[in-house]
Parts: C-alpha cells; sequence; structure tokens
C-alpha cells in the first residue's frame, strides 16, 4: 500500500509503520531523562515535536488525524509544563505509546502485502 506525500512522491506504508515503532522508542526516552533532570530534556522533547510536525505535514494521510495531534499535545504539555510531578509523565508517556500502536496498527500494510 502506498501512501501520499505533500511532496507528490508516494510513500509506502511499510515505512510509516516502522516510523510509528521508532517513534515508541522516542517517547519512552523521554522518562529516563525527565528522572535524571538532565538539561537536555527541553531540547530533545521540541526536537522531537518539530519531527511529528514536519510528519504531520508531509504524510496526507495523517495531516488530520486526531491520534496524531495528541502525540503532538503531549509533548507540548511536557514543554509547558517542566515541573510536572514523574507520575503524570509517565501516565502521558505511556498513553503516547499506546497511540503509536494504534497509529501503526491503523496505517499497518495488509498482510498480503507484505508477502508480495
Amino acid at each position: 500500500m502506498m501512501l501520499q506525500t505533500k511532496a507528490g512522491v508516494p510513500m509506502d506504508a511499510k515505512i510509516l509503520s516502522n516510523y510509528f515503532r521508532t517513534l515508541i522508542n522516542h517517547f519512552f526516552k523521554i522518562l529516563p531523562i525527565w528522572e535524571s533532570g538532565e538539561g537536555s530534556l527541553s531540547i530533545y522533547m521540541k526536537s522531537l515535536q518539530a519531527e511529528l510536525l514536519g510528519c504531520k505535514e508531509l504524510i496526507e494521510a495523517i495531516h488530520k488525524d486526531p491520534l496524531f495531534l495528541s502525540l503532538i499535545a503531549i509533548l507540548q504539555y511536557f514543554i509547558d509544563n517542566p515541573s510536572c510531578e514523574i507520575a503524570i509523565v509517565k501516565r502521558e508517556v505511556f498513553r503516547a505509546i499506546s497511540i503509536c500502536n494504534k497509529l501503526k496498527t491503523k496505517y499497518a500494510v495488509p498482510s498480503e502485502e507484505v508477502t508480495q
């Protein structure tokens, strides 16, 4: 299955599925950085948010997907609330991971296309 991009170049849906799998790791990485109080956290989250915003504009299928917007909103909350309790951070990171899994399933390549 091919997805349309803003650039007019079709993208294989497998790439998007792999991207969502990678996002899980990116969101999970927020936890240890937050817990350690590392100063690079803000830069890391802003960079991840810029990547998500770019992806949203590039891939037409997710351009208006409310689940994808939720990921961006979770990051914005973290950026705006740097002294947020760790319990809230954990809850929202795991919610973001759940959303990534839902998006991966939603845009997954049908099994018959994977074997071809």
